[in-house]
């Protein structure tokens, strides 16, 4: 899972990223133009437990990778230095994670505003997207001038002209109905407004109550884009993570917080790119993999290894919950809770499988 983090300047952006990765601000490159990445796992009690239950050598979680790009500012979608950054990384993620600012004074225009930067930065992706889907139908017509278009090929340009005017109508192109054959057709282009995007308001700490009590005013304005917010205060967040163990649960305590906004971010990622944990477990490693719900138990045998899925039997399943208050697979089976699935069984969040294959 990837997923690119953009913003405006000033807005908290590249905090937010070493917040979610763990990882500490380089001082040289504070002020350069740089995309940086860093991986970071999606806590899963679960997979502890299982590991537990199984004496299991090792314990695997699911990562997430994060790229931190260069802030976007007004015009930024005509720059040569945009179209690099973005092609670089964020044009290659599973989704976008927005950072706007809800502390000081703004750099886009003045004062803090995050609808405004929401919107803002809406419109230089749908800005980028319009140069490359017009690059594509130049070409395209051209291409026509000199033989006849294949039926490929018509389609796609008639799709190309559907996006063409939803982008300069300024809807991106994740409102777009789309049929699976379009969408796979779109997939190469990996349009930026065709992602999923979750807005990240920064707030500072002392106004981090109030932003969230908008929350819900916000996200009923931001519901036409498809776009859902959620609020942090990074600053605060830094300090909660420089703390450790009995330390850091006193500090949290006192400030009345409950969940790292780490792990909030995480769950929300999850939410937005529509995905479930589905969990192996056995002596060798207990595991959590991610999977887009909906999919099936073939689906999931892919997400191992693509040899599981060309040989799939059947599927194994028993829920985490079972197997938990089971003690393992043993008061499962004598229960009745084990189930042999096939192909076609849509995998449910927290199934633990067990993929019989031939060889």
């Amino acid at each position: 899972m990837n997923i690119g983090i953009i913003g405006p300047p000033l807005s908290g952006k590249t905090t937010t990223f070493h917040l979610l990765t763990g990882t500490k601000p380089n001082p040289s490159s504070a002020f350069k133009r740089e995309m940086q990445t860093g991986v970071t796992f999606v806590p899963d009690f679960r997979v502890d437990k299982l590991a537990e239950i199984s004496n299991s050598k090792k314990i695997t979680h699911t990562t997430v990778e994060y790229v931190d790009t260069p802030g976007i500012e007004p015009g930024a979608a005509k720059t040569d230095w945009f179209a690099a950054a973005l092609s670089g990384g964020v044009k290659n993620s599973d989704g976008l994670l927005l950072v706007v600012r809800a502390f000081g004074e703004g750099e886009m225009s003045a004062g803090s505003n995050p609808e405004r930067d929401v919107l803002a930065v809406q419109e230089e992706l749908n800005f980028a997207d319009l140069v490359v889907l017009e690059n594509r139908l130049e070409r395209m017509r051209k291409q026509r001038r000199v033989k006849a278009a294949t039926h490929e090929e018509t389609v796609e340009m008639e799709l190309l002209e559907r996006g063409k005017g939803f982008l300069e109508s300024g809807r991106p192109l994740r409102l777009m109905p789309l049929e699976p054959h379009e969408r796979k057709a779109l997939r190469g282009f990996q349009f930026l407004s065709a992602k999923p995007m979750l807005a990240v308001v920064n707030a500072s700490d002392d106004k981090l109550h109030d932003v969230e009590k908008s929350l819900g005013t916000l996200n009923d304005r931001l519901a036409g884009l498809q776009v859902h917010a959620i609020a942090l205060s990074a600053a605060l967040e830094g300090e909660i993570a420089r703390l450790e163990g009995e330390e850091q649960a006193a500090f949290m305590s006192d400030l009345g917080v409950t969940e790292l906004a780490r792990d909030r971010v995480l769950k929300a990622s999850y939410e937005l790119l529509g995905l479930i944990t589905f969990l192996t477990t056995g002596e060798k490693e207990s595991r959590a993999w991610p999977l887009r719900r909906g999919e099936t138990a073939v689906d999931a045998a892919a997400e191992i290894h693509t040899d599981l899925a060309k040989g799939f039997i059947r599927a194994e399943v028993v829920h985490y919950d079972d197997l938990v208050r089971e003690g393992g697979y043993p008061g499962c089976k004598a229960k009745g809770l084990l189930r042999l699935e096939g192909k076609e069984y849509i995998v449910k969040d927290g199934d633990v499988l067990v993929i019989r294959h031939s060889s």
